[in-house]
């Protein structure tokens, strides 16, 4: 960047123009997870949040409430006053169903591999007032190298419907959930659109600069 800044200031003392080229690597396309995904070997998605269900229930205090998931088996929601529940304990889910990585014909499959999360559905949670259905929630793991297990946000899209993201270093041996690998700074070459003429000029101000 600052060479380029040099040479907008050089080519600017004879008012003309510079061209600059992004590198080849900057317009290419980022590779696909899918042939590192077929090498894989390794445990499933499944087998490494497989712990998580003898681990401590996650907690998450957000305004008036906390929330409390117990992988495999709900979502709680209440209120707590000197570490004490006060009032009723709502349920948003029970455990129902895992994304399957296996099933091609997912309908998430896309979103879930471009975003890089895995999901797990409960439903069937307490009555909610508003719509008269049943709670329902979507919880999303990310990989968080280095993390502990820990409930990063709670959002409710629409009413009773709640999505839970939980941030983990459990998935991050997954190819299809390890954050895609950085890319190096890439320089931008410039040029002056000199005449033959200017561009000796041009040149012996760098020279002198």
């Amino acid at each position: 960047q600052h060479q380029a800044e040099d040479v907008v200031m050089v080519a600017s003392k004879f008012k003309q123009r510079y061209e600059c080229r992004l590198p080849p690597a900057a317009v290419r396309r980022p590779p696909e997870p899918e042939p590192e995904a077929q090498r894989y070997n390794g445990s499933s998605v499944t087998e490494l949040l497989r712990p998580m269900a003898a681990a401590p229930c996650l907690v998450k205090a957000k305004d008036w409430w906390t929330y409390e998931f117990c992988y495999g088996r709900h979502i709680q929601q209440y209120h707590v006053e000197e570490s004490e529940i006060k009032g009723d304990v709502l349920f948003l889910g029970h455990f129902q169903s895992a994304f399957d990585w296996d099933d091609e014909s997912a309908k998430a499959s896309k979103q879930h591999r471009l975003k890089r999360y895995h999901s797990q559905s409960y439903v069937n949670g307490s009555r909610c007032d508003l719509t008269g259905r049943a709670r329902e929630a979507e919880v999303r793991f990310l990989c968080e190298e280095g993390a502990s297990d820990y409930i990063s946000r709670v959002d409710e899209p629409q009413s009773c419907s709640y999505v839970l993201t939980v941030h983990t270093a459990r998935l991050c041996r997954h190819p299809f959930l390890r954050p895609p690998a950085g890319t190096a700074p890439q320089p931008i070459l410039c040029h002056p659109a000199l005449s033959p003429a200017q561009y000796v000029q041009y040149v012996r101000a760098q020279v002198c600069e």
